[in-house]
């Protein structure tokens, strides 16, 4: 079948008409008056709200994971995990004042500061165990462990002890944005 210019000419013209308005953005709308609108808000990456069955979370990835392993001595022994779905694991083991399993909910806008401050600690360029030198890694201390997954990335970084103040100081927000959660 052979095609004439007209047809030609009107294929190109429907096609032009489709992309332009294939490529429409996306972002404004146009209300009743024909003034554009400001985009929707996102939506929360996190749950508002949560019931026991949540707690059950098998094939929910982990976003981060605090520890405080044993020493030879009495050291306090936790865990937490914050889940995709801001779902957050309170682990105590031994010398805490709350053992077992308890769980809260965190916000987006916890775990934005969370970002915010593992950012400008540069998390990801920090190395994977302190002290960097083998030889004077000392058993009998505790070790403060944190495995963070962002843009799908996992890091793992040991801190036995000579870490750098900046993670240091991520370890001590660390601390207090999860006693900022109710458990």
């Amino acid at each position: 079948m052979k095609y004439s210019g007209f047809h030609f000419g009107i294929l190109t013209i429907v096609s032009l008409i489709l992309t332009s308005a294939c490529t429409r953005k996306s972002t404004e709308t146009n209300n009743p008056n024909g003034n554009p609108t400001t985009p929707a808000p996102e939506l929360p990456i996190f749950k508002t709200s949560f019931t026991a069955s949540d707690t059950l979370l098998t094939g929910v990835d982990t976003l981060l994971y605090y520890q405080r392993s044993a020493c030879f001595g009495f050291c306090p022994t936790y865990q937490y995990t914050v889940f995709e779905n801001g779902i957050v694991k309170y682990e105590g083991l031994q010398h805490v004042d709350k053992t077992g399993n308890y769980y809260a909910l965190a916000t987006d806008a916890w775990w934005n500061e969370v970002k915010s401050q593992m950012a400008s600690c540069k998390f990801f360029d920090l190395a994977p165990v302190y002290p960097v030198e083998p030889e004077l890694y000392i058993p009998d201390l505790p070790n403060t462990i944190i495995i963070v997954k962002e843009f799908g990335l996992y890091k793992k970084v040991t801190d036995n002890h000579h870490a750098p103040k900046a993670l240091k100081d991520f370890e001590i927000f660390l601390e207090a944005q999860f006693q900022k959660l109710a458990f």
